[in-house]
């Protein structure tokens, strides 16, 4: 089998809470692997209209499974770093409240977009932003690279590692085999890369519903990929100019605020323990003081990916993408509670997208069409 080899310059805009086994932030391969099954799985969907049965034999070949001597698979994949330096970043730059409409005081950014590995007392261990570059050698089938190649270009889009990366933390900036940077990032880059699906598309395929296999569009057609930014401005050319942030923090101060106002518009109508999925519980789950009926230890991680980018000239944005899917069955299994309507679930992460279109259009818009 020939192989080929790709290779990358990685490094962190944001802290990355990566952990071995004693919770210690540090360079290791299994986050990466994780990463690039999670877009692999994205770019490779639509070969096999979604079916989650077909696309999981193919992870599996590739890969790599878990099991007895005639049940498992070794990877065909091989991932090395030139680096397993261990993170020494012990305290976080001093970021602003944010004012909360259900908390009687302001709460932290951090402690907010990074509840657990950030408290009000300080954080774990991180890998610095500042931190040097690590190299990332992958070598692969020769018949795999083309697809591991677009596997990379999304992650080095929208690819965050480590702990709450969901939520900012672990911003992943790479470089290298042509990929292209953040200014690169739009509508018409994004044809080829990745399936683009709308929210009832994604929602409904009866095969692809609770997993998250596609970047989501809007009404308009347009993906939901919102870009985060200082200042837009027209210049004498006529030409719309983007202003990022001079630090990294404050594209998170700025993700924060967006999160809670986009999470806080869906009002509960009752007490815990809930008897039914409201509103608020499709976005992510556990919340806070709402618990459903039988699932407290149940778990839903959020569709909406934070991700903060730089620019060549060290400018930080903020991106915010929807990888839309249903509410998986298997959430609801341990309970007696019914998941809500799939209708519904469409209509919640509408009014989502719409809050996020009707910001500030100074502040923030969704990405360019190229």
């Amino acid at each position: 089998m020939t192989m080929h080899e790709l290779a990358y310059q990685v490094s962190f805009i944001t802290p990355a809470f990566l952990g071995n086994a004693e919770q210690q932030a540090q360079w290791r391969t299994p986050p990466f692997k994780a990463l690039l099954r999670q877009w692999w799985r994205v770019v490779k969907a639509p070969e096999v209209d979604y079916d989650y049965r077909e696309l999981l034999k193919r992870e599996s070949a590739l890969f790599g499974s878990a099991g007895d001597d005639s049940g498992g698979a070794r990877s065909k994949v091989q991932l090395r770093l030139s680096s397993w330096e261990t993170g020494k970043l012990e305290g976080l730059p001093h970021m602003v409240n944010q004012a909360h409409p259900e908390v009687k005081n302001p709460v932290g950014t951090g402690v907010y977009l990074g509840f657990g590995p950030v408290t009000t007392h300080g954080n774990r261990n991180a890998i610095a932003p500042e931190a040097p570059a690590v190299t990332f050698k992958l070598r692969c089938p020769a018949a795999e690279a083309d697809n591991l190649r677009k596997t990379m270009q999304l992650a080095a889009w929208f690819g965050t590692a480590g702990s709450r990366a969901r939520n900012g933390w672990g911003g992943l900036h790479i470089e290298g085999e042509g990929l292209l940077g953040f200014e690169g990032l739009c509508d018409s880059k994004l044809v080829g890369q990745a399936p683009l699906r709308s929210l009832s598309a994604a929602l409904n395929d009866r095969l692809a519903a609770d997993w998250p296999h596609a970047l989501g569009l809007c009404v308009d057609g347009r993906p939901a990929v919102w870009r985060v930014f200082a200042n837009r401005q027209v210049n004498a050319d006529g030409k719309t100019v983007f202003t990022g942030y001079k630090e990294w923090k404050h594209v998170l101060e700025r993700l924060a605020a967006l999160k809670i106002g986009f999470r806080t518009q869906f009002k509960f109508n009752a007490g815990k323990p809930h008897l039914r999925v409201e509103d608020r519980h499709i976005l992510a789950y556990p919340v806070t003081n709402h618990d459903l009926a039988g699932l407290p230890n149940a778990r839903l991680a959020s569709q909406m990916r934070f991700k903060v980018a730089k620019n060549k000239e060290g400018q930080y944005f903020g991106l915010i993408t929807h990888l839309p899917c249903a509410m998986p069955q298997a959430f609801f299994k341990p309970g007696k509670i019914q998941p809500p309507e799939i209708n519904h679930q469409i209509e919640v992460w509408q009014q989502v997208h719409d809050f996020l279109n009707e910001q500030p259009p100074h502040l923030l818009t969704r990405i360019r069409k190229g």
